[in-house]
């Protein structure tokens, strides 16, 4: 696993804890946590999303090795993998709700997005510009030596201000 924030545990229960909260967020596609754990569940969320799209049979013995339950994964490989095949990431929201009453930790919901019930509509996709065509250094510097305006040498003639 790659670097995470500590969140004030020790590896074995910081791993346990991420994994089980991957698991109940692809069960229920939505849940209340921390902002720190929910800005970690999403990363996981998301690899573990595009690991159902891939579809082989690596990719689910690498899910089964993360998330917790056969329903868990069964839906991950058929329901979300069908719905996202065509976002290339992002396919959790993390929104912020409240403050926890006992310790004030900043709470927050994160949540699949294009799902029913969603707390909040996603934005639509933005069409992507139109490549330009890249131009060799040559004549990217002979194109813009063109366009420049001649450099007016200063005579003495001229009165100053």
């Amino acid at each position: 696993m790659t670097k995470f924030r500590k969140l004030n545990r020790h590896t074995s229960h910081r791993i346990s804890m991420l994994r089980t909260m991957v698991s109940q967020l692809v069960k229920h596609e939505r849940i209340e946590t921390t902002v720190a754990k929910a800005k970690e569940v999403r990363r996981l969320a998301d690899n573990m999303v595009q690991l159902g799209k891939e579809g082989t049979l690596c990719a689910a013995r690498r899910a089964a090795a993360f998330v917790r339950g056969d329903d868990v994964l069964h839906k991950l490989f058929t329901e979300l993998a069908y719905r996202y095949k065509d976002r290339v990431g992002g396919c959790t929201r993390l929104l912020r709700t409240r403050f926890r009453v006992g310790d004030a930790a900043p709470m927050a919901y994160i949540e699949f997005i294009d799902r029913e019930n969603e707390l909040r509509q996603s934005k639509p996709a933005v069409p992507q510009p139109p490549q330009r065509v890249a131009l060799d250094p040559w004549a990217r510097s002979r194109l813009t030596r063109q366009f420049a305006a001649p450099k007016q040498p200063r005579s003495s003639s001229e009165p100053e201000d």
